[in-house]
């Protein structure tokens, strides 16, 4: 029984805690928090969680390849019925129908006011119904029409700030920093940013990176960080953040929090690691150190890949290997699992084999992609018969070769 009421002590302590650094690091808004969800990922640890408890089938998606060849897909957007892809190696936004269909591509490369010089990120405003294109070497967001690909205008991003990603939501632009590149060491390095969609000027600023992201200063290796879990409400997390926040028009408050007793801290960096630079080499030479080390010492840090179903949160930690988490946001109970069973798409699960990667969910399912790289090994277990009958047009899959795109696969959840 004590151990118990320690155990209540201690999550009061946390929230209180949470509540103090968020209110008094926040000096641009008053929101209402809600209510915040603590995830325990030592309380219960389960060996296996199997794709068929959540999903039903899986539909591959073949993207036509014969006026647009994609390198991979960085980043995914579902829009009403089509599909929005950023591919940062080949600079461009493109949309794609359910079906595979290409429809367009937003924008060009080039020096013209309608072109941008970088293809960073984009977003998607749905109530102007237009696309942001983030164009880092200029420090400008282009827009487009959602519908007709035309452009309209560009936007200067406020110059006192470095964004890496952006978002929209009920209109709102939202812009994060994934690494602090400004070497004066007294300013302090926000890790979220609201800017005005029309003058591009910085709005307010959201979490100290030295409370929320542990001190660290440099990037680590992110996929996606904003995750849109219902109709204007996206969750946000990044770096070593350990907790999901919520956004919701111009509103940003603290969604869910994990808690481990191997959880990353600010004492687990080395000093000259927390020093702001502006040297990608240096940069990355600390992100490697940091992950080796934090890996050999069995540290969880750095949620990833967040989605929502029917009053279930799914999520990834990593560690020493990757965790997955569920969490019962109705019984407030998370289940820790060490590893995942695709055993949709297999029929018995290969020794090796490279996982699908996420790319983000809708209130009907998940999007996962295999890149061109990988389709050998998909075809090859098809061939072996291995691949599950819950796996949709997989004899399309068979005619693919070195110069189709990439294949999305659709895991659609169970009713």
């Amino acid at each position: 029984m004590m151990g118990v009421k320690c155990a209540a002590v201690n999550k009061i302590l946390f929230c209180i805690l949470l509540f103090v650094l968020f209110s008094c690091k926040n000096e641009n808004h008053k929101v209402d928090r809600g209510e915040i969800f603590i995830a325990n990922l030592d309380s219960t640890c389960t060996s296996e969680f199997k794709y068929s408890d959540l999903y039903k089938k899986v539909t591959a998606i073949i993207l036509d390849n014969k006026e647009v060849m994609l390198t991979e897909i960085s980043k995914m957007l579902v829009y009403k019925d089509k599909l929005y892809l950023l591919d940062r190696r080949a600079q461009g936004v493109y949309a794609f129908c359910k079906d595979g269909s290409f429809v367009c591509k937003f924008g060009n490369l080039g020096a013209g006011p309608d072109e941008y010089v970088s293809c960073n990120d984009f977003g998607i405003n749905a109530d102007a119904g237009e696309i942001y294109i983030y164009d880092m070497a200029k420090h400008r967001i282009h827009k487009y029409d959602i519908f007709s690909a035309s452009y309209k205008e560009s936007i200067i991003i406020d110059k006192s700030i470095d964004i890496d990603y952006i978002m929209c939501n009920s209109g709102c632009l939202y812009a994060a920093q994934a690494s602090n590149r400004n070497e004066e060491k007294e300013s302090i390095y926000y890790l979220l940013y609201q800017i005005d969609v029309k003058s591009g000027k910085k709005i307010a600023q959201w979490f100290d990176a030295v409370y929320y992201n542990k001190g660290w200063n440099d990037e680590l290796i992110h996929g996606n960080i904003f995750y849109n879990i219902r109709e204007n409400k996206d969750l946000f997390v990044l770096g070593l953040m350990d907790t999901i926040m919520c956004i919701k028009g111009d509103a940003v408050f603290p969604f869910l929090a994990i808690e481990s007793e191997r959880l990353v801290q600010k004492e687990d960096f080395l000093k000259d690691e927390k020093v702001p630079t502006s040297n990608p080499r240096v940069r990355g030479k600390r992100m490697m150190s940091l992950l080796t080390r934090l890996s050999a010492q069995n540290k969880i840090y750095q949620i990833s890949d967040v989605f929502e179903c029917d009053s279930m949160l799914y999520f990834s930690c990593m560690g020493r290997i990757l965790y997955f988490v569920q969490y019962d946001e109705k019984k407030r109970i998370a289940f820790t699992y060490s590893r995942v069973a695709n055993d949709v798409l297999f029929r018995m699960i290969p020794e090796y084999f490279q996982l699908p990667k996420f790319l983000c969910a809708d209130s009907m399912g998940g999007y996962y992609y295999i890149s061109n790289d990988n389709l050998a090994e998909l075809k090859y277990f098809i061939d072996e018969d291995n691949i599950s009958e819950k796996l949709i047009n997989r004899e399309s899959i068979k005619e693919l070769n070195e110069d189709s795109n990439p294949v999305i696969l659709y895991y659609e959840y169970k009713n």
